[in-house]
């Protein structure tokens, strides 16, 4: 068993859980508010805690609730173990405390987050800026292909030579393509979006015409490629109003970061972590505002219906 299973698991008991102001501990200290559901040995649980708590189980339950007497069963347990913990002298552990600290951090900066987002008040101006923005980066052509992917160049060669002797091209694919997705089918890809797939990939369909494949082979990251453009067709973007609200979300997003961009250069900040150029994205507070954009492109690869 892990030595911070028990304090893992009381994080949010610590921060959620009322407390007075006399304690003398390094935890966080949080004052329960309005009505008192329980106490545990003079420490009061508030109805607050379970109106919470009760929000938290209906959204992981699919909107089934739980009866309040069980839920709050559940805080006088999670109530028990704070206790234990602040008994202990765990929370001198500075590992504990760290844990602790970015817990709170992170609640406490969501919070922040959604009472920003709830003072926005976002014009259908911005809005129909944003779906100009987002439609007009977007291609209004969709494709269908075929195509077969191998991993050698000359391997791909003796395919397209196969194919001018008049081979069937699905008979080829099922037989030597090495794409799990799109082998069993003959190499059928169905219809798509050109930024749904990687630059050289898009690239030479689109510059083929309907019935015709590529004379040379294909590269991109995944291997070799032999495409083959079956048929072409305009899609219209989505109606604004069918996008509004994922729109919503995406402005609300981007003026939150403009609003943190906006405190970072407000804030005295002493970052003595040298930035590395390889190193992934970190989490970030905007995620509170979840966004989807009018037409997101997916992941940079051939798609596999």
């Amino acid at each position: 068993m892990k030595k911070y299973a028990l304090a893992s698991a009381t994080v949010l008991a610590l921060l959620a859980a009322g407390c007075d102001k006399s304690d003398k501990n390094t935890g966080p200290h949080v004052v329960a508010q309005g009505e008192v559901v329980a106490t545990v040995n003079g420490k009061p649980i508030s109805r607050g805690s379970l109106e919470i708590l009760s929000e938290e189980v209906g959204e992981r339950r699919g909107g089934n609730n739980v009866p309040e007497d069980k839920l709050v069963e559940e805080l006088i347990k999670r109530e028990l173990l704070r206790q234990e913990v602040e008994l202990s002298g765990m929370l001198k552990d500075p590992k504990l405390a760290a844990k602790i600290e970015n817990a709170q951090r992170m609640l406490l900066s969501q919070a922040a987050a959604e009472q920003y987002i709830s003072t926005l008040a976002i014009t259908d101006d911005e809005l129909k800026k944003e779906y100009d923005f987002q439609v007009g980066a977007l291609s209004n052509a969709e494709y269908r292909a075929r195509h077969i992917l191998v991993e050698a160049e000359q391997t791909a060669k003796d395919i397209i030579a196969k194919l001018d002797k008049g081979e069937k091209f699905e008979a080829l694919a099922k037989k030597f393509s090495v794409d799990p997705g799109s082998k069993d089918k003959g190499g059928e890809l169905g219809w798509f979006n050109p930024q749904q797939m990687v630059p050289p990939f898009a690239q030479a369909v689109i510059a083929l015409k309907n019935g015709e494949r590529t004379k040379t082979p294909v590269q991109s990251q995944f291997g070799w490629h032999v495409i083959e453009r079956e048929e072409s067709r305009d899609k219209a973007p989505p109606a604004f109003d069918t996008v509004k609200e994922q729109l919503t979300h995406l402005v609300q997003t981007k003026k939150l970061q403009q609003h943190i961009t906006e405190l970072k250069a407000k804030a005295k900040i002493e970052n003595k972590v040298e930035a590395k150029a390889d190193a992934p994205a970190t989490p970030s507070v905007e995620k509170a505002a979840p966004a989807q954009p009018a037409a997101q492109p997916a992941p940079a690869a051939p798609q596999k219906p």
